[in-house]
């Protein structure tokens, strides 16, 4: 998304005029933290094509923004999906992330692995498989190593290893 840049991204898609852009465009909005600009664009793809895959995913996209009782509503979306096309990486990441929301992590970690032995290089399905084995108290460390070499740009890894650096400087700042 022209490199963390969604100012500048909006200014290409801002237009809309298809299903996709206006796709594109709720995603910007929600990496923005701007669900209400989102939900805009989601009720012009629902006037366009209510039951369109894209319009259904942009949906859950927004339900999991919002969280609260959407989260149900989006699991519902991902379940709806797995039910109708074969099961994809996406859809078990969607469906895994609306497991920890609910509290289910023993079933998003399911999820998740599953989706790791459909690609074991997937930043979202590494960096989900993190967060949910640190809610259930098993060791991440495995997974946290594979994200960092395969994706050291990813926003886990540079967060991570940002404290990382600031918790040292601390540590040596007392020592």
């Amino acid at each position: 998304m022209h490199e963390q840049d969604y100012n500048e991204a909006l200014k290409h898609t801002h237009t809309g005029g298809t299903l996709d852009l206006h796709a594109l465009n709720v995603q910007i909005f929600l990496k923005m933290h701007r669900s209400d600009y989102a939900d805009k664009q989601l009720k012009i793809m629902q006037q366009t094509d209510e039951d369109h895959t894209l319009t259904q995913l942009a949906n859950a996209w927004l339900d999991i923004a919002v969280g609260g009782s959407k989260i149900r509503e989006a699991y519902l979306i991902f379940q709806d999906f797995a039910e109708k096309y074969p099961m994809t990486g996406m859809v078990l990441n969607g469906k895994a992330v609306c497991c920890m929301h609910m509290g289910s992590f023993e079933e998003a970690e399911t999820l998740l692995l599953e989706a790791l032995n459909k690609d074991a290089k997937d930043p979202e399905t590494l960096a989900n498989l993190i967060v949910c084995n640190l809610h259930l108290g098993k060791p991440s460390s495995r997974y946290f190593s594979q994200l960092k070499l395969s994706h050291p740009d990813h926003v886990l890894v540079k967060t991570t290893t940002s404290a990382e650096g600031n918790f040292e400087r601390a540590l040596q700042a007392v020592a």
